[in-house]
């Protein structure tokens, strides 16, 4: 009686198999709806990127420089250190005196080094100290220059020390402005180049960026610098570079 009420093997197996067939059935039956729904490509939408063009621009401008700013000091070589350091002291106190006296402003004068230093014989022992005391002076008229480096010369005599001069251009506003005027122009110049040598159109400006410098002249001295020669000023160069990235458009 027991084994009666037992599935035979035989119906076990067909029952399994008529199971597996429907789940399959299923499954491919909805396969072609979600397949008819896939896109058949990405597209970007409306904040994706664009096409654009970079180009790099530059204008210059020349100008006369108006300004020098020169490093004038002492250096003061004595037997011991304290020595050194106090003519080096009343040495750019005197230097200083006859600067101002060629119409030099305080504001216009300020101290940029200090130092002793030790000096040895050939043997290694120290033989003697050097004081340094140096000034940086900015002066307003180019053509003063010289008359102030022989006024500095004068008051301290072979203790003075000449460390450069530099040229500037006190004011370069206008120069700014015509510099970025012909880097723009020369930007837009290469912009619409590209864009026609790629079948496109020039859209509006994106973005623009940009680097200003400027060329310092080395100035050179005539009839001798301290000896009442003058400055040769050249010109100064305001450079202004731009990157600007441009829209292309169909």
């Amino acid at each position: 009686m027991r084994a009666s009420r037992n599935l035979p093997l035989f119906a076990v197996g067909v029952l399994i198999a008529v199971i597996a067939a429907v789940l399959v059935a299923a499954a491919f039956r909805f396969i072609p709806a979600a397949a008819a729904n896939a896109p058949a490509a990405t597209v970007a939408g409306a904040g994706g990127p664009r096409d654009t063009v970079t180009v790099i621009g530059e204008g210059t401008q020349h100008a006369a420089p108006d300004t020098a700013i020169i490093n004038l000091g002492v250096n003061a070589k004595r037997a011991s250190a304290r020595d050194s350091l106090t003519v080096a002291s009343t040495e750019i106190a005197r230097l200083v005196n006859a600067i101002k006296a060629q119409g030099v402003l305080d504001a216009d004068i300020q101290t940029t080094s200090l130092s002793i230093s030790q000096n040895y014989d050939c043997c290694g022992n120290v033989s003697s100290y050097t004081a340094s005391n140096q000034v940086t002076v900015r002066i307003h008229h180019i053509a003063n220059v010289a008359v102030i480096i022989t006024a500095a010369a004068g008051a301290v005599g072979n203790d003075v020390q000449l460390g450069g001069i530099t040229l500037l251009l006190s004011d370069n506003i206008n120069q700014l402005k015509g510099a970025r005027q012909s880097a723009m122009s020369a930007a837009g110049d290469k912009a619409k180049q590209w864009a026609a040598l790629s079948g496109r159109h020039l859209g509006k400006v994106l973005s623009v960026s940009e680097v200003v410098g400027s060329s310092v002249p080395q100035p050179q001295c005539t009839g001798g610098c301290g000896g009442g020669g003058g400055i040769q000023g050249g010109q100064v160069d305001v450079v202004v570079d731009v990157t600007v990235v441009y829209e292309l458009t169909d």
